[in-house]
């Protein structure tokens, strides 16, 4: 944390009253960027008490309030406006069905959502519906809540598909940011490009960061790679936090204009799902350097990362935990973690562990490795079989663009392990196992099937392995 961070926070520990993340920051410093707009952090203060007193009025002591737009902008103040109000911040993809949205609304038992005009909530029923709107006369007359008071609600599908609501508190999410910045030791002067749904933790614990350590952010409303290649080579933004199929269609670009990044970008933040030493190495040749990290919903955003400096990293590994976090496993090598940074509402869990449903291990030099989820495992022939060791090396062969490994029942395997693959060039089923040489017998696989498109994905960018196994179940 560089300095005018640490004052800024020793600053807002020191206060005896609740005071908000945007009081603190009301000043003329650049916060926010957009292709239209740069707004002060007094700027964004001024555009939030515009909207405090329709949130006062229209919310009570501990309700679940769900959000809606298509203007992060909005995200950023309401995320904020609607604890001051005494709320819960609950936000929703614009793009989400009726029926998600109410199923979403049924599980948290909430009855009120906030939408802008830019929204249709007419074929959703029995909800109330509310149009926000700002008022210039607003008064700040602001509530904020406790540490340990629920702040907002998001929801994940974790690998089950099923919506589940992980209810973070104010401590959750201020742990998580100064343990960040503590590893990541984000500059003052660098800005931070939102490109991540703000309806998730990935893209939300941005502009938490920003608030709460003064630091800035550049708003893209949708994933555009060759505004990203233009926005880092004009030196616009300096990190990114990206998943592993984004950050190829970037490196395309700088591949194909043979560009590489200037010495003022600072990193990409890699998570999501895991990011092949490979696609590192790629990144490198553009001046571009790769920081893989691993971190859930239900820890607030992040468990471990890779650090700028650490030159010493293994392959294949996620970085150290943050600041505060510990680690165990448990017989099957399990991850479970605790910390601050940990939500302690979960599914109204209390367990002091919680289980990420990943295994792996952590080396002597306290470096963590994560090598799958424990529901992916193929047990064939006896053997444990790890779709994403195969994934690995899978990838390394020129021809393919996206590959899935995947179990299918067996009479004589029990599980046979099969994959299917979307090429770039052709090449046989024969070439692909010959090529996997170097892989035990038993993991290569026995059947392949080849897509002739992209593979499915799940919101968070992952390949959606359980959709494409279904398909050859049925």
């Amino acid at each position: 944390m560089n300095g005018k961070q640490l004052e800024t926070f020793i600053f807002w520990k020191s206060l005896k009253m609740p005071y908000s993340w945007i009081e603190k920051n009301n000043n003329e410093d650049e916060f926010i960027f957009s292709k239209e707009k740069i707004y002060s952090h007094r700027d964004f203060y001024n555009l939030s008490m515009e909207y405090l007193e329709f949130a006062n009025e229209n919310i009570s002591k501990n309700e679940k309030i769900c959000f809606i737009s298509n203007d992060i902008i909005k995200y950023a103040i309401f995320s904020n406006i609607i604890p001051m109000a005494g709320g819960i911040f609950v936000p929703m993809n614009p793009k989400s069905s009726a029926y998600e949205i109410q199923n979403k609304m049924k599980i948290i038992s909430s009855n009120k959502i906030f939408y802008d005009k830019t929204i249709d909530l007419e074929n959703i029923p029995n909800i109330k519906k509310i149009k926000i709107f700002s008022n210039k006369n607003s008064k700040n007359n602001s509530f904020w809540p406790n540490e340990e008071d629920p702040f907002c609600i998001l929801f994940t599908s974790g690998s089950s598909g099923h919506p589940k609501p992980v209810t973070i508190s104010r401590k959750n999410i201020e742990s998580s940011c100064i343990a960040s910045q503590k590893n990541l030791e984000v500059r003052i002067d660098d800005i931070w490009l939102l490109c991540m749904p703000p309806y998730h933790a990935g893209g939300l614990s941005i502009i938490f960061r920003s608030l709460i350590l003064s630091t800035k952010f550049y708003i893209m409303n949708s994933f555009n790679p060759r505004e990203i290649f233009d926005l880092i080579n004009e030196s616009k933004v300096s990190i990114i936090s990206l998943v592993p199929t984004m950050l190829i269609s970037i490196l395309e670009i700088f591949e194909r204009e043979e560009m590489k990044a200037p010495s003022s970008f600072n990193f990409i933040l890699c998570g999501g799902a895991k990011v092949s030493e490979e696609l590192i190495i790629r990144a490198k040749m553009s001046n571009i350097k790769i920081l893989p990290t691993y971190g859930m919903t239900e820890t607030t955003s992040q468990i471990a990362t890779a650090a700028p400096k650490d030159n010493n990293r293994p392959s294949g590994s996620v970085g150290k935990l943050l600041d505060k976090m510990q680690i165990k496993f448990s017989e099957k090598n399990e991850i479970l973690v605790k910390g601050p940074n940990v939500a302690k509402y979960y599914e109204s869990e209390s367990t002091e562990w919680l289980e990420t449903g990943d295994f792996g291990y952590i080396d002597a030099s306290k470096y963590l490795f994560v090598e799958g989820r424990i529901d992916d495992l193929i047990i064939s022939g006896g053997e444990n079989v790890n779709p994403l060791e195969i994934e690995n090396e899978v990838n390394k062969i020129e021809e393919i663009n996206e590959c899935c490994v995947f179990g299918i029942s067996d009479e004589y395997w029990g599980n046979k392990v099969c994959m299917e693959v979307y090429l770039g060039k052709n090449i046989s089923s024969d070439d692909i196992k010959k090529r996997l040489k170097d892989l035990d017998n038993f993991k290569i696989p026995k059947e392949i099937f080849f897509s002739n498109q992209n593979l499915p994905k799940l919101n968070n960018g992952k390949i959606d392995r359980k959709k494409i196994s279904q398909k050859y179940h049925e």
